[in-house]
């Protein structure tokens, strides 16, 4: 996968997620306190996925045939306390008043992380 392509869905994920945070903002009030954190979300996700892209990719070109699996395996850990850390730093600032952050954040992770999964298996590929 080049970069053009990664960029281009990555754009895309990125706009389809934010439409449907924008539906969360727009329609359910309760989520309407959680605008910045959601857009956070989106911009922590799209630099994760940024930075794993290139690093897989120069793993996926390294001589050492585990660099890619153990990239793999660090990036699920690192994500999950990257994640975790997120989550209980907004909760501490913020102070927010009810839980739709979570499911906010939770929407996502999981799409950020299905996308991390396919362009992560492209790169494997090559």
């Amino acid at each position: 996968m080049n970069t053009n392509t990664f960029f281009k869905w990555l754009a895309l994920v990125t706009l389809c997620t934010g439409v449907v945070l924008a539906g969360f903002h727009f329609f359910i009030p309760p989520a309407q306190e959680h605008g910045m954190f959601a857009i956070a979300s989106l911009v922590l996700f799209a630099l994760v996925c940024t930075g794993l892209f290139f690093a897989g990719a120069s793993a996926a070109k390294s001589k050492s045939r585990v660099a890619f699996i153990n990239l793999v395996s660090g990036s699920v850990f690192g994500k999950m306390v990257l994640a975790l850390g997120f989550l209980y730093l907004y909760k501490q600032v913020a102070k927010p008043g009810n839980e739709w952050f979570v499911g906010i954040f939770l929407l996502c992770y999981v799409v950020y992380t299905g996308f991390e999964i396919w362009f992560m298996t492209r790169l494997a590929r090559t």
